[in-house]
């Protein structure tokens, strides 16, 4: 099982590894923390999949979503690290702050992603 979840061509290894270099990517241009949630379908199909960008304030959420490079250079991580060529598209890349979560939904991020 382990040798699953670490080879390269395993999808859930991709996904990780995605995670990973978001998290990275965002660290470098955000001014706070940064998470990377990421949820999905994927095992029945590849374009059932979600990733979330997730900071503390507003403000910097706002400042994320209005970076065009910083999104391009995301999504250009599915093809990177060969996610399903037919799936890339319907991958959603979203941002989220904990201030909206607090105010939306009591704070509870499970809730939020409903």
């Amino acid at each position: 099982m382990f040798n699953l979840l670490n080879s390269k061509d395993n999808l859930k290894r991709k996904i990780l590894d995605i995670k990973n270099e978001m998290r990275m990517i965002v660290s470098e241009v955000s001014a706070e923390n940064v998470r990377v949630d990421w949820f999905g379908a994927y095992n029945i199909a590849p374009k059932y999949l979600a990733f979330w960008i997730c900071v503390k304030t507003d403000y910097e959420k706002e400042k994320l979503i209005t970076n065009k490079g910083l999104y391009l250079q995301l999504r250009y991580l599915l093809e990177k690290y060969n996610y399903p060529k037919e799936a890339r598209k319907s991958v959603f890349i979203g941002f989220e702050s904990q201030e909206t979560v607090d105010r939306e939904s009591d704070g509870n991020w499970y809730l939020h992603y409903k």
